[in-house]
C-alpha cells in the first residue's frame, strides 16, 4: 500500500514539474516570436517592443529550475542506470549554463554569440537526453513509445537545421542563397525548439 502511494506521489511530481517546464518554455518561445515579429530587430527596430527580448531571456532563466527538477524526477522515476544518470547530470549542467550565460548577457558581461553557443550545445544534450530517457521509460512501461520517436525527430530536425545553416555560410555573404538557407535553417531548428516543450507536456499528460 505504501509503495503504491509513493509511486502515485512520484507520478504526480513528474507530471507537475514536466508540465511546468513545458508551459514556461512555451511562454518563453511566445515572447521570442513576438519579439521578432513586433520589435523587428533585423530590419527597422521598434523600441516600443524591445522589452520582449529580455522577457524571453528571463523566462529562460526562470525555466532552468523546473527543467532541471523535471529531468531529475523523470530519471529517478524510470530508475535510471549509471549512463542515463550521467547524461541527466550533463543535461542539468547545460540547463544551468544557459541560465548563467543569459544572466551574464543581461548584465552586459556576455554577448549574444556566447549565449547562442551555450544554448546550442545544451540543446543537443537535452534532445539526446529526451530520446534516451524516452526509450528507458518506454521499456519500463511508463511512457508511450511514440514519445521516443518524437524525441528522435527533434534531434533529426535540429541536425538538419544545423547542416543547412553550415551550408549557408559557404554561400557568398549577402547573397540571396545564403539568406534563403539561413531562413530555412532557422525554421527547421525553430520547429525542433518548439517541439521540446510539447514533448514535456506530452510527458506530463501520458506518464503512468
Amino acid at each position: 500500500m505504501d509503495l503504491a502511494v509513493d509511486r502515485a506521489a512520484g507520478t504526480e511530481q513528474v507530471r507537475i514539474w514536466a508540465g511546468l517546464q513545458g508551459f514556461v518554455s512555451i511562454a518563453a518561445l511566445v515572447a521570442l516570436v513576438l519579439f521578432f515579429v513586433l520589435a523587428t530587430p533585423f530590419s527597422t527596430p521598434q523600441s516600443r517592443w524591445s522589452w520582449l527580448g529580455p522577457v524571453n531571456d528571463w523566462l529562460a532563466v526562470i525555466g532552468a529550475l523546473p527543467w532541471i527538477v523535471a529531468m531529475v524526477l523523470l530519471a529517478r522515476y524510470v530508475v535510471a542506470g549509471p549512463w542515463l544518470w550521467a547524461l541527466t547530470v550533463l543535461a542539468c549542467v547545460g540547463a544551468a549554463a544557459i541560465a548563467t550565460v543569459t544572466v551574464l548577457m543581461l548584465a552586459g558581461v556576455a554577448d549574444l554569440l556566447a549565449q547562442s553557443i551555450v544554448a546550442a550545445a545544451a540543446t543537443v544534450v537535452a534532445f539526446t537526453w529526451s530520446a534516451v530517457v524516452s526509450a528507458v521509460a518506454r521499456d519500463a512501461g511508463v511512457l508511450p513509445a511514440w514519445l521516443m520517436a518524437f524525441a528522435i525527430a527533434m534531434i533529426a530536425a535540429f541536425a538538419v537545421g544545423a547542416i543547412v545553416g553550415g551550408i549557408a555560410f559557404v554561400a557568398a555573404e549577402g547573397s540571396v542563397l545564403r539568406a534563403t538557407l539561413l531562413g530555412v535553417a532557422v525554421a527547421i531548428c525553430g520547429l525542433a525548439w518548439v517541439a521540446f516543450p510539447v514533448w514535456w507536456l506530452a510527458v506530463a499528460s501520458t506518464v503512468t
